[in-house]
């Protein structure tokens, strides 16, 4: 099986989250996609979080209307920071190696700040997704050149892109991982500002999954 791991403290789960999950699904051919709640992301200031069951929740709506979502609560019983080295470990020890880390640009290029990134590199596909006004070519340049340099001992073979163009594919020299860059459609939700919304009593119609824009009106977890 092909395997999409989505992983975030989803504070709130919104639609952004889920058109990425599709198309990434889509574009590399993914049997399934497991949306992971960090219990405790170690990038993210734990004062605005929500408690993890409350994000579990939430995620838990937002993936019942299509097969191919599965909530994930890998990291809801591990002790400590919840780190993508340890979460794809996982998938792969339980799915075999064609698992795909999904996650966006911004956190691609801040990935010398991961744990055991340079593992993570030559063990873990990734599925990247260029950030909204940014287009691809600055991420291809990224991995070619800062990453390249960042870790000396890591090569790339030449790009590859797919026969639409919404795949560039970089393999890495030495291993059998692969990056992937993805052209999809740009969607400008994020979490912070639905709970900035919520706090001003603005509606979140249209930015989340029905079942969710229920929840946080009636359940009201961000106050």
């Amino acid at each position: 099986m092909r395997i999409g791991v989505l992983g975030g403290s989803f504070n709130p789960v919104h639609l952004g989250h889920l058109v990425i999950a599709q198309e990434a699904a889509s574009l590399l051919g993914m049997d399934e996609v497991h949306f992971v709640v960090a219990a405790a992301p170690p990038h993210k200031e734990q004062e605005s979080l929500v408690d993890p069951e409350t994000r579990y929740l939430m995620v838990q709506m937002a993936c019942r209307a299509n097969p191919l979502f599965h909530p994930s609560r890998v990291e809801l019983g591990r002790q400590g920071p919840s780190y993508t080295i340890d979460t794809m470990r996982h998938f792969v020890d339980e799915y075999g190696p064609d698992c795909h880390f999904i996650t966006g640009q911004d956190a691609m290029e801040d990935i010398s700040s991961w744990k055991s990134a340079l593992t993570l590199l030559k063990t873990v596909n990734f599925a990247v997704v260029a950030r909204q006004g940014h287009v691809q070519s600055t991420l291809a340049e990224f991995i070619q050149g800062t990453l390249s340099a960042r870790y000396h001992n890591m090569k790339f073979h030449d790009a590859v892109t797919s026969e639409e163009g919404r795949v560039t594919s970089f393999r890495v020299a030495g291993a059998t991982t692969v990056i992937n860059i993805l052209k999809t459609p740009l969607v400008g939700i994020s979490s912070s500002d639905i709970r900035a919304r919520l706090r001003r009593g603005v509606p979140v119609k249209y930015l989340v999954p029905d079942d969710v824009e229920r929840y946080l009106i009636e359940g009201k977890p961000y106050g």
